[in-house]
This record gives C-alpha cells, structure tokens and sequence, in this order.
C-alpha cells in the first residue's frame, strides 16, 4: 500500500512568513519545525542574497515590518485551490511533497515583495505629484 502525502498549507505560510522575517531582520532566522510531535528538525532562513536587494534595502532602511494583512491576502490567493491545484493532489512521498510546499512559499514571497515594492513607489509618486505643485 503507498504512503500519500500532501503538501501542508500552513507550513507553505510559515515558510515564506519566516523567509521575509529573515530577509528583513538581515540575518539568518532559526526555526523549530514539528510535524509529528516531535521536533523533526531545524531550519534556518537566510536573508536574500539575490534579486531581493531593492526589497530588503528599502523596507529595513525606513525600518517597516512585515505587513500581515498583506501577507494574508497574498497567501489566501496564492494558496486557493484555482490557482495552486498542485497543493491539493497527493504526492507519493515526502520529498516531493517538500518541493512543492516550498516552491509555494518561493511564490508567496516573492508576490510580497513585489506588491510591497509597488506600494512603495505608489507612494513616492504620489509625493513627487504633489511637490510638482
């Protein structure tokens, strides 16, 4: 009989929620993970080193934090059965199960960096119209 696994949303939202702590903290973020009751083993995320500067230099500069509201509407979206069918079909076994949790939460934190990102120059444009006054 064959083992079924499926990918766990909830770990998909603490992974990318970690990633982004840790690319705004700076530095590498440690965490727990428990799947069985046990603790299963230890992760650390590392802040971004690629394509992430632009996000990373202006939100640790102006010292923002992450915004929950926002994360939570990306996730909701990124993680909706329409749109991520591969999230809700078994796997044969954990492995690949992993790859696609954390291709999910790759997703997840990039669509915030780059909602946050055009937030951010939304804004600036929206000063600069009013300094052209």
């Amino acid at each position: 009989m064959s083992h079924q696994v499926y990918p766990t949303r909830s770990f998909i939202r603490f992974m990318a929620k970690s990633q982004l702590t840790a690319d705004l903290a700076g530095h590498a973020v440690p965490a727990y993970v428990s799947r069985s009751g046990a603790i299963d083993e230890t992760l650390d995320f590392q802040p971004a080193e690629d394509g992430s500067g632009a996000y990373c230099d202006v939100f640790r500069a102006s010292g923002d934090c992450l915004d929950e509201a926002l994360l939570q509407r990306i996730t909701a979206a990124m993680l909706d059965p329409e749109q991520s069918p591969k999230l809700f079909r078994p796997y044969a076994s954990e492995a690949e199960a992993a790859k696609v949790e954390a291709a999910a939460a790759e997703a997840i934190v990039a669509a915030y960096k780059q909602a946050c990102l055009e937030q951010r120059q939304q804004l600036v444009d929206q000063f600069n119209q009013l300094l052209d006054r």
